[in-house]
């Protein structure tokens, strides 16, 4: 057999379809978004990624207002209900640490097994192949005093810490990957772990898929989250194995529930969903987190949008190039600057150190509109004024910009 011609899509296409995909067209804000918003958002999304890093705020707070609006409090507040009091949605291994519906928690047991036979971060495997013992006191304590923190568990007996976690801190991770305790609550982003059977429903336990059939659920979300992807990108979406993923991956294109398609621009074949729909959609002007769906897989944003992301936070600061926390700005289907912000939560600034632009430019229209989300994103941390201060090439435009906003 023949195969079919793969269908030949544009930048522009790709980019409509993978906006739209993500939730981030035009939209109306949401002044007090409840848990509808938010389970939107997460039909787009699948998963939201959960970093502890708070240079203008928590990332998934970030993700959230560019897809739900708020304020930061509301979807705070909004966040920590949804998951810890209505139980929606749990903590695990999704993409890094992440949000996901709790329905769906069951997608990942085959990474739980996974982990339990070692398949996981050295440091952990390592522990727990050390202090079965102590593990197995761990969880006890947890049965009979949960939900606790590491905190209330500090055992450093070994006289020793991996990355300064106490030993407490990597038995209960430890659990936590492998499935036996879910995160229970949060209180000032310090877990409370507790067992899973008493976080979680019961239907989660009921039936769970097998690896294979796992992979490729996981797979066709990755895709209809996507809009148009690469199996590279499929494949990362949920950090499935790369190897069995691209095998899973030409499986669904022979059950033809993916469809081959072929970029403009892009060195290699894209897939789309077989039920994805077309039209053009113009994206809201945005600032997107580091950690956002849209951009966190770097080489698709490279393929996808032409943009060199490299997030600089660990780069030492006479070594970086644009700065600490650079926030990509979308503005018309295109990535078409970058800033570098920070939340001065004394003076109650949003400071931009640094802005650029770039290659392709950005007309005046383009700057008033990224004054406008500056503005809009100071005031959604709560503060009054922005900064803008002398590094980039496009820090003098846009300083003017704000003053004229």
């Amino acid at each position: 057999m023949v195969a079919a011609r793969p269908i030949e899509v544009s930048e522009r296409e790709a980019r409509s379809v993978a906006i739209a995909a993500q939730g981030l067209g035009p939209f109306r804000v949401a002044t007090r978004p409840d848990r509808r918003h938010l389970r939107k958002a997460f039909r787009n999304m699948g998963v939201l990624q959960i970093d502890a890093v708070s240079a203008v705020a928590r990332s998934h707070l970030l993700v959230l207002r560019s897809r739900v609006g708020g304020s930061h409090d509301d979807l705070s507040g909004l966040l920590e209900r949804t998951a810890y009091t209505h139980r929606e949605l749990a903590e695990y291994w999704c993409h890094e640490a992440s949000y996901l519906p709790i329905q769906d928690w069951p997608l990942f047991r085959w990474r739980m097994r996974r982990a339990e036979r070692g398949e996981l971060w050295k440091g952990i495997r390592e522990f727990a192949a050390e202090n079965s013992v102590f593990i197995t006191k761990v969880e006890r304590q947890v049965t009979a005093a949960g939900p606790v923190s590491a905190g209330q568990l500090q055992k450093r007996g070994r006289g020793s810490s991996w990355w300064g976690w106490s030993d407490s801190k990597i038995a209960l991770e430890w659990l936590f990957w492998i499935g036996r305790l879910s995160v229970s609550k949060r209180d000032n982003f310090t877990r409370y772990y507790d067992l899973s059977e008493r976080v979680l429903p019961p239907s989660v336990f009921e039936h769970v898929p097998a690896e294979n059939d796992a992979h490729l659920e996981l797979l066709r979300r990755a895709a209809r989250h996507l809009g148009v992807a690469s199996s590279e990108d499929l494949v990362d979406y949920h950090r499935l194995p790369k190897k069995e993923g691209k095998e899973r991956v030409k499986e669904l294109v022979e059950n033809k529930e993916l469809i081959p398609v072929e970029v403009q621009g892009w060195d290699r074949p894209g897939y789309m969903a077989a039920d994805t729909k077309s039209g053009h959609v113009v994206s809201r002007s945005v600032l997107l987190s580091p950690f956002d769906p849209i951009v966190w897989f770097r080489p698709r944003a490279a393929r996808l949008f032409g943009f060199e992301y490299r997030l600089e936070i660990y780069v030492p600061s006479e070594k970086r190039v644009h700065g600490y926390y650079v926030m990509p700005f979308l503005y018309e289907n295109n990535l078409s600057a970058r800033v570098d912000v920070r939340a001065e939560l004394k003076t109650k600034v949003l400071h931009v150190p640094g802005a650029y632009v770039e290659p392709e430019g950005l007309d005046d229209l383009g700057v008033e509109a990224l004054a406008n989300e500056l503005r809009s994103l100071a005031t959604w941390r709560g503060f009054e004024h922005v900064r803008v201060g002398q590094r980039g090439n496009l820090a003098r435009r846009l300083r003017r910009a704000i003053k004229a906003t």
